[in-house]
């Protein structure tokens, strides 16, 4: 059975654990001083008990010392082994959050950039950040949380019953029954938590775009649609957060209140005992503070379930986005020699969009190496869709896309990589160095190298003025660069990468028609003896290539 058709359950649970490596070595660490606090915590309330009720009757203060050593040891080893259980369960958490992190980055990897959609988006960004947060501090916290609050209650029943029997019944008993209350109150916030997790998606979706956008919305005056769907996102999550703070309260109330009620009803037993002759004064205190140390931890039961559930639910989200089938399916690696000079070329391709319906449609176009084409059509006819089926981001419903004389569906993307560089509408300028943002084509890239792609690129005289050269951080986003030096970076990346096939899509999109004109003549030029296909809208660029085809409908039929 394969890991998509598994049993949800099952399989949820061996992924998650291989995700995060919530193992024995991670975890017994915590557990074992979460362990140790209990026990220091229930041995220094069972012996101050012992000592405040022992000393009032005055006895010789050598029968005390044993006692008072007690009380310090116990108190010194509570708070010493909480502080190395907070520093285990911190570095759990960062050890969880980060594998998990890589786990869900090879799990996205393969989804973009057709796999996820426009709703996947933000349903990944909120994953990739706040899901993985919580499952990795939710699941650690309060595991181990957990091993706190059932060692209390094991340690204290233990004591209580060596003193009275009775006693300890009623402090078992009780204890489970606010357990249990406690956690058929906190279900009724399961189904919240949820929703919360959607929301959030919705809001990193629209902030996502906000940010995309913001500059239109200025321009045009309109920030106030964005204000609109944040206020109604806000109003959203603040009703959403009204009723989990409802189930919080009655969820803390149960707790308390019952434990409350269980600490009286064991004094009330033990003064009864007490009063028959079969229980001393001492003890009784013994029992009453002991008993007291174990429901203590009752009352925290609260925040225990409270991020269970939160975490249970982004782990279901997490399940959710890592079984979303990509669009193509990645092959083996192969030994085979990928060619020097790549031709390209679609056979009678078709392929479906999300909603399942055709984008291209028996398309058929070959390119010889060294030839620039140039594919054009108003938008929505299938251009850079062409793109995508050679670059293998979608799959072939029918046909062939070929590089070289390879199928695309028989490459890796590293393969695709080495012989086709693609420069997208929209080049992606990371908050790094200039440097950095050109290595991610090429990591080992040297200085001169990059000067050289820059040159080529017609970015030498931009980069000749920046302050630190090539060491220039550049901003998120690369405020400080224009929409043609966006694309020219781009295009140097390209350059700088070396595949013998280049991909440019819509590189003019965003320019004037001036700038248009120099920009395509420059791209074509810094390309060399390259095969290049260039996907446009605007007609101006046939008069740089040497064959155009035109798109219509997603057929040039």
């Amino acid at each position: 059975m394969s890991a998509r058709n598994a049993d949800p359950g099952t399989a949820h649970a061996r992924s998650s654990a291989r995700a995060t490596g919530l193992g024995p070595a991670g975890f017994v660490p915590a557990a074992g001083a979460g362990a140790l606090t209990a026990t220091c915590g229930i041995g220094l309330m069972s012996t101050s008990a012992w000592l405040i009720t022992r000393a009032s009757e005055r006895p010789p203060v050598l029968s005390l010392c044993v006692a008072i050593g007690a009380v310090q040891a116990f108190s010194l080893g509570k708070g010493l082994f909480r502080y190395l259980q907070r520093l285990a369960v911190h570095r759990l958490s960062l050890n969880v959050l980060g594998q998990l992190r890589l786990h869900l980055w090879d799990v996205l990897v393969p989804l973009v950039p057709a796999g996820l959609g426009s709703r996947g988006q933000g349903r990944a960004l909120s994953g990739f950040v706040s899901d993985a947060e919580l499952v990795a501090e939710g699941f650690s916290n309060a595991t181990t949380a957990g091993v706190d609050l059932t060692a209390s209650i094991v340690l204290g029943t233990l004591l209580t019953t060596l003193i009275a029997p009775l006693l300890g019944a009623i402090l078992l008993l009780g204890a489970l029954a606010v357990t249990l209350g406690t956690v058929a109150v906190a279900r009724l916030g399961s189904g919240l938590e949820t929703q919360v997790g959607a929301e959030r998606a919705q809001l990193a979706a629209l902030v996502t775009e906000t940010v995309r956008s913001a500059p239109e919305l200025v321009a045009f005056g309109r920030p106030d649609i964005v204000a609109q769907h944040l206020e109604e996102a806000r109003a959203r999550g603040a009703t959403l957060d009204r009723w989990r703070g409802w189930v919080a309260g009655l969820s803390r109330a149960v707790a308390i209140i019952g434990a409350g009620a269980v600490l009286a009803g064991t004094v009330g037993a033990g003064l009864s005992l007490n009063h028959s002759g079969r229980l001393g004064g001492v003890m009784l205190a013994v029992a009453v503070f002991c008993g007291l140390a174990a429901l203590d931890q009752c009352t925290n039961l609260p925040n225990i379930l409270s991020r269970t559930v939160a975490a249970r639910s982004a782990r279901e989200r997490l399940w959710e986005l890592e079984h979303l089938v990509p669009p193509v399916e990645e092959p083996p690696p192969s030994a085979r020699p990928l060619p020097v000079e790549a031709s390209a070329g679609l056979a009678q391709v078709s392929t479906l969009g999300s909603s399942g319906e055709p984008v291209l449609r028996d398309v058929s176009l070959a390119v010889s190496a060294g030839e620039r084409l140039a594919l054009v059509g108003p938008s929505g006819a299938g251009k850079t869709s062409a793109l995508y089926a050679l670059l293998h981001f979608v799959a072939c419903s029918k046909g062939r896309a070929e590089i070289g004389t390879l199928d695309v569906s028989q490459l890796t993307r590293q393969d695709i990589a080495t012989m086709a560089g693609w420069v997208p509408d929209e080049t992606h300028v990371f908050s790094a160095t200039l440097r950095d943002n050109l290595r991610l084509a090429q990591p080992k890239a040297s200085d001169a190298e990059c000067s050289a792609a820059l040159r080529r690129a017609g970015l030498a005289k931009w980069a000749a003025g920046l302050a630190e050269g090539l060491a220039t951080e550049l901003g998120a986003g690369g405020r400080p660069m224009s929409a043609g030096e966006r694309q020219r970076l781009g295009l140097a990346r390209a350059l700088l990468a070396g595949s013998p096939l280049l991909l440019l899509d819509e590189p003019t999109a965003r320019l004037d028609p001036a700038t248009t004109e120099r920009l395509v003549h420059e791209l074509l030029a810094s390309a060399g003896r390259r095969t290049v296909i260039v996907v446009s809208h605007d007609q101006s660029v046939k008069q740089y290539v040497d064959r155009v085809v035109a798109l219509h409908g997603g057929s040039n039929q």
